[in-house]
């Protein structure tokens, strides 16, 4: 594991994620009629920043790799939206001073890099502060079944995109050590999983109603 596991793939993190596009749409319209500004937590290359900003919105993406945000720039500005879109570096689990808001979004299961409980209820009480009254925290999380796990323990598989992938799940742990890798960029990412009701019971107990 390294201290910026996306370092080693921000290169490449968009032809990784070329065929994720799913969850644009739903972003999209959550955001709808946001006042904004739009906190996106793990703002990464843009995936979902640069069509909101598309949209109207004001986005500041929140990302700790420092090579995703400089990709960020380059895309947004790409795209025409670079003056709506203000990247900043930090790590989720310590959140900077940010602007209050009504809308927060954590997209493509960026939630599974907190690694404890501990963690998580921090990462909820410092996006209750920064909410508005009525505001919303929007993000999706994975939660495998045992078919999933045997389905891809241990296997490399290789993305239509030529990305090949690597799972290696510790069910007891709820953890999975994922490896990505493309013609000389490669990582390993570490993710941690909790089933959805205690998503529902730490999210309750710091004053969200889900």
């Amino acid at each position: 594991m390294t201290e910026d596991p996306y370092a080693g793939i921000a290169a490449i993190y968009d032809h990784w994620c070329a065929e994720v596009t799913e969850d644009v749409p739903f972003y999209r319209a959550v955001c709808d009629g946001a006042a904004g500004p739009i906190v996106e937590i793990g703002g990464g290359t843009g995936r979902i920043a640069i069509p909101l900003a598309l949209a109207g919105h004001r986005v500041i993406a929140v990302d700790r790799s420092r090579p995703m945000l400089d990709r960020l720039a380059e895309r947004s500005a790409a795209a025409g939206v670079g003056d709506l879109i203000e990247g900043v570096e930090a790590d989720l689990r310590s959140l900077p001073e940010l602007p209050a808001t009504d809308r927060v979004i954590a997209p493509f299961r960026v939630l599974m890099h907190l690694s404890s409980d501990d963690e998580r209820a921090a990462f909820l009480a410092a996006v209750a502060a920064l909410l508005v009254p009525d505001g919303l925290l929007i993000f999706d999380v994975l939660e495998p079944t045992r078919a999933d796990i045997r389905a891809t323990q241990g296997l490399r598989m290789e993305r239509p995109s030529g990305v090949r992938e690597l799972a290696r799940w510790d069910e007891a742990a709820r953890r999975l050590d994922l490896s990505v890798s493309y013609r000389g960029h490669e990582t390993t990412m570490r993710l941690h999983w909790v089933p959805g009701e205690r998503w529902r019971t730490l999210l309750e107990e710091s004053g969200f109603e889900v």
